[in-house]
């Protein structure tokens, strides 16, 4: 590992579930020398991805809201889906999300809330399982073999037997799109596709949260012909084109 990937691993320490790190705490879970986290820590802060905060801890720093505030104004793919995903958000009152894959791990990019009164426990921003919940298993299901195969033997201790998922992801592929009832929140569904585009080096998924009360109204066939216009506006906007994953 390079020492860049070794400094970048101690912002990865920081979740919704510990926001806040002492040095020695880091270099206790990162198995890194005290001298070491030390100067990451310093280089970090100087570059405001890190600040300090009570208690000798650290906390992440004010250029993360900046460089979201960049992402959210500058991405291509996020400035194509935001309109799209945002006229079927009120068309239907279910929240539409967009996730895209990036070393290995899967996130939220944009999400436009609908009229139902639920709350996703993976929102914009927060890390997904790799091989749980629709968003991600229509993204992974675009993905080549190989490539999934890494994603796979990186998560073993958590991911799903692989003969197993094999035939999930097939499954998908064969379908067009995921459904999954409960894998990530008890009380709702998701319903996604994959979005593939070759010329703006993308891969990515794009889907329907709505409640289990409202799934069971829904026509997923409808649903899924709907996420599949908002692609094909989406990728109209990026002036791309969808591809076969």
């Amino acid at each position: 590992m390079s020492s860049l990937n070794r400094m970048l691993a101690v912002l990865d320490l920081f979740s919704g579930d510990k926001r806040a790190w002492t040095a020695e705490d880091m270099a206790e879970k990162l198995d890194y020398t005290l001298a070491t986290v030390y100067r990451y820590v310093r280089e970090l802060s100087e570059a405001g991805l890190l600040r300090g905060d009570s208690g000798a801890t650290f906390v992440l720093g004010p250029r993360i809201i900046e460089l979201d505030y960049q992402l959210r104004v500058g991405d291509p793919l996020i400035g194509a889906a935001r309109a799209p995903m945002g006229k079927l958000a009120a068309a239907t009152g279910c929240d539409v999300v967009l996730a895209t894959e990036y070393a290995g791990h899967i996130v939220t990019i944009h999400h436009e809330i609908g009229s139902e009164p639920i709350s996703a426990s993976y929102s914009r921003g927060r890390r997904m399982p790799l091989f749980r919940g629709a968003t991600s298993l229509g993204l992974v299901s675009a993905l080549p073999r190989q490539r999934l195969r890494k994603l796979h033997e990186a998560e073993e201790d958590t991911a799903p037997d692989w003969d197993e998922l094999l035939e999930r992801i097939k499954k998908i592929r064969r379908d067009g799109y995921a459904v999954t009832v409960g894998e990530l929140d008890p009380d709702l569904v998701g319903i996604a596709i994959p979005l593939v585009s070759s010329e703006h080096r993308v891969v990515a998924s794009l889907g329907f949260i709505m409640s289990t009360a409202r799934y069971s109204l829904t026509d997923v066939g409808q649903s899924v012909s709907m996420l599949k216009n908002c692609l094909g506006e989406v990728l109209a906007r990026l002036g791309a084109r969808a591809v076969d994953a």
